[in-house]
């Protein structure tokens, strides 16, 4: 018969075992009293019968709770060496890891990214591509890279597009403009304004044509 618990009623289980005291129990896990609490009481109600004999000065367990304590304990320290061994592979993974980015992605937050990986792949290289986001499709396509970081856009066949953060399209204009003063504008507002736009290779001029072909008609190139 299945029983509705989770690790962390071991854990909290262990804990109070541990100490025999709801308050130090539940510092020495990083919860609230309360919380602690509840998480025995959820797991006693789960098994249907009484893990603890609790008095004003001692939280001690009941012959029952000695049995399960041990036996959880077994399952507890089972479960911590398969994450050790699960650790040690994924830091004995060695090989290379190449990413194919836009610029802006290279420079912002990959060099933190980056960081954090061979953290925890020391023995993994990692080679960036830094390119157009014309080309950093052309190398996932052609195998060229594992795996690129661009502008949204109508993927290729074979691929797949995740979205990893989203950005917004600020106007720069003259503090004397019209358009200083306002918080926000539509793209039609944008469009009946001169404007200096971006090359046609540029991922962001393609997001925005294709932004503007929504709400007006072509403009001249």
């Amino acid at each position: 018969m299945p029983v509705n618990f989770d690790l962390n009623a071991l854990y909290a289980l262990r804990a109070l075992a541990e100490y025999g005291n709801f308050r130090i129990a539940a510092e020495s896990i990083c919860l609230s009293q309360s919380a602690l609490s509840r998480r025995i009481e959820k797991l006693e109600t789960a098994l249907g019968i009484k893990l603890f004999d609790r008095t004003t000065r001692r939280v001690t367990l009941t012959l029952y709770g000695q049995t399960f304590a041990a036996r959880s304990e077994q399952l507890l320290a089972n479960f911590e060496e398969v994450m050790a061994d699960s650790s040690k592979v994924s830091q004995d993974r060695t090989g290379l890891v190449t990413v194919a980015t836009v610029p802006s992605a290279a420079y912002y937050f990959m060099p933190d990214v980056i960081r954090r990986f061979q953290a925890r792949y020391p023995r993994v290289r990692v080679k960036i591509i830094d390119s157009s986001a014309g080309n950093v499709i052309e190398a996932v396509t052609s195998g060229q890279a594992d795996f690129g970081i661009c502008f949204s856009g109508n993927p290729p066949p074979g691929t797949e597009f995740l979205p990893l953060v989203e950005d917004v399209y600020v106007v720069a204009c003259r503090h004397d403009h019209p358009l200083a003063s306002r918080k926000g504008l539509t793209w039609q507002e944008f469009y009946q304004q001169d404007y200096v736009g971006l090359d046609k290779t540029a991922g962001n001029r393609n997001l925005l044509d294709s932004a503007l072909g929504h709400v007006v008609p072509a403009r001249p190139s």
